[in-house]
């Protein structure tokens, strides 16, 4: 993910006692944002193109936290919350950063670290059920069919009939457009898809009970071997009254985006001011596989 900058990239001329060196960058235009995570925390860094320079925001938080929605402010302390910007002498790797004893090289010749700021997280989540549907593909977001607290985009029965959603499409694709909502099933040809339809084959009896093994599972009963499962023969219409729904898994993955606030960095008497640098964007920063067995009333 590209890295954008809210200000001009600097020009600064520092003194020291060798006679001077130049840092004529401070630019991470166009690099990307990567991150370590040990057992002190997140560091986030990102290099110049050169890969000599970096710019380095060190925290500690609870992962928990990033996998909602929402911005979390977090002031720099020095310590469980920090920011470094180094210079080095050659070209410098993520092992560098990564590695519980950092290597001998590359050498840090210049460091200036942050006395002020805040480093700004922005976490935005999705959630993917595997039900070949997109999330605009879902429609409402809202809308929750089966009312077993699962809204329909990651809810991968959206019916609540214990057939997942998957099963219950286009899965022919005789008009070749890829689109799962094209002809998706309806054995009973009532207008209301297999996917949405408690009842599949419209014969009185919800498919979630048309399971005479009471494994949670209506396709693998067969009580007509030539024409298929029961929940989908209008001539089989027993109801074996099952209590549950299957186990429900959904992935939740958090985007989070880095930025530096009214950062100062500071080495000996010089600064380097920022009032807004973004590090970047983690597209998939943290995921977390959610495994839920709704109740049914």
């Amino acid at each position: 993910m590209k890295i954008w900058f809210a200000l001009l990239s600097l020009f600064f001329c520092l003194s020291c006692d060798d006679g001077g060196i130049a840092i004529e960058s401070f630019d991470f235009d166009q690099t990307s944002l990567n991150y370590c995570d040990a057992p002190q925390g997140y560091l986030f860094y990102a290099l110049n193109d050169a890969e000599t320079e970096a710019i380095m925001a060190q925290v500690l938080i609870d992962p928990a936290t990033l996998l909602v929605d929402g911005t979390v402010n977090l002031v720099l302390n020095g310590n469980t919350q920090s920011v470094v910007y180094r210079v080095f002498d050659q070209s410098v790797t993520q092992e560098y950063f990564c590695s519980a004893i950092p290597p001998n090289t590359p050498q840090v010749i210049e460091e200036f670290t942050a006395n002020s700021g805040d480093v700004e997280l922005i976490s935005v989540v999705s959630y993917d059920d595997f039900d070949g549907l997109s999330l605009s593909q879902e429609g409402d977001l809202n809308l929750d069919t089966d009312v077993d607290g699962l809204p329909n985009f990651y809810d991968f029965d959206d019916d609540g009939d214990n057939v997942p959603t998957l099963f219950e499409l286009d899965l022919v694709n005789a008009d070749g457009d890829n689109d799962p909502l094209t002809n998706p099933l309806d054995t009973d040809s009532d207008g209301l898809p297999d996917y949405l339809d408690p009842d599949d084959d419209g014969d009185g009896v919800l498919t979630i009970n048309e399971d005479n093994n009471y494994d949670l599972d209506p396709t693998n009963d067969v009580s007509d071997l030539d024409f298929g499962a029961d929940y989908l023969n209008p001539e089989v219409a027993v109801d074996y009254s099952i209590e549950l729904y299957r186990e429900h898994v959904y992935e939740i993955t958090s985007a989070l985006t880095v930025i530096l606030r009214d950062l100062v960095l500071v080495r000996d008497a010089e600064e380097i001011i920022k009032d807004v640098l973004v590090l970047g964007v983690l597209p998939r920063f943290l995921t977390e596989d959610v495994v839920v067995t709704p109740l049914r009333d």
